[in-house]
């Protein structure tokens, strides 16, 4: 059985094949656009994040970094949520959506959604806000 969970914020996107397929990158992060970067903050932090499979029992607690790739940039900033390897994001292909959101206990949840599967929203191209 899967538990609910109830989100205070998040966003939802459609993951691009550098983000999924490690072949494609070996940095283990999504892009922090602007529906991400209102969401998490200015800031960088570290912190634990439970990935997890929607409609399975896969669930992970991974470490996440949020970080601008251009800190020492005078006007150009560049967004990052670097995730550590697990077997949530193992599992992740091209086209799969994911949400990363808080929930009510201002936990960092991420969920990953796998395409061709009931609760799959399709295509989503660009980060969107919940």
């Amino acid at each position: 059985m899967t538990t609910t969970i109830r989100f205070r914020a998040s966003c939802i996107k459609t993951l691009s094949p550098v983000e999924a397929n490690p072949e494609r990158s070996h940095q283990h992060e999504f892009n922090g656009v602007k529906e991400l970067k209102n969401l998490l903050g200015p800031n960088s932090f570290q912190c634990d994040a439970r990935f997890s499979i929607r409609g399975t029992q896969i669930e992970k607690l991974a470490q996440v970094t949020w970080y601008d790739a251009r800190a020492s940039h005078p006007s150009r900033s560049e967004h990052r949520l670097y995730f550590t390897p697990n077997e949530v994001m193992n599992n992740a292909i091209a086209g799969d959506n994911i949400i990363v959101g808080y929930d009510n206990s201002d936990n960092l949840q991420i969920i990953l959604i796998k395409i061709g599967t009931p609760s799959h929203e399709g295509i989503i191209e660009n980060w969107r806000r919940n």
